[in-house]
């Protein structure tokens, strides 16, 4: 008898965990699958963006990654649609630091802007990508690129 209630209190506690645990995963997993999603879809969105010049406005840098060679930064631009009024947008790009130079206030910047939301602008520059963790916070309903 001293035996099952011993087995019982070390086996429901584990159970009980391992439970958790996979709900845990599998909420997780279906996140990664809708941020995979997410990013398939924005890439075939961004094949058809519309290209643009722009001015950076401003930019910060809100962290670093790859053990601080790219960051993650927040650029404000003024945008110049084709045959459009100019206009201010926010965007989040990943760059190598090196590159920080090159979002300065006053810099001329290639764009591309979303055919489905004009709020939402691509780099179309070679040293710079649209931010994972952006498009992540999008995929989550906490930011609608």
């Amino acid at each position: 008898m001293g035996t099952i209630i011993i087995l019982s209190a070390i086996l429901v506690p584990l159970l009980v965990l391992a439970a958790i645990l996979f709900f845990v995963f599998r909420r997780e997993g279906a996140h990664l699958g809708e941020v995979k999603e997410r990013m398939t879809e924005l890439a075939a969105r961004a094949a058809r963006a519309s290209l643009a010049p722009a001015t950076v406005v401003s930019s910060r840098t809100l962290g670093t990654f790859e053990d601080g060679a790219m960051a993650f930064v927040e650029v404000r631009l003024e945008v110049q649609p084709p045959g459009g009024a100019a206009y201010l947008a926010r965007t989040e790009w990943e760059l190598n630091i090196s590159s920080l130079s090159m979002v300065e206030p006053g810099k001329r910047v290639a764009v591309k802007i979303d055919s489905v939301d004009s709020s939402l602008i691509y780099p179309d520059v070679s040293w710079a990508n649209l931010s994972r963790s952006y498009i992540a916070r999008g995929a989550r309903g906490e930011r609608n690129p």
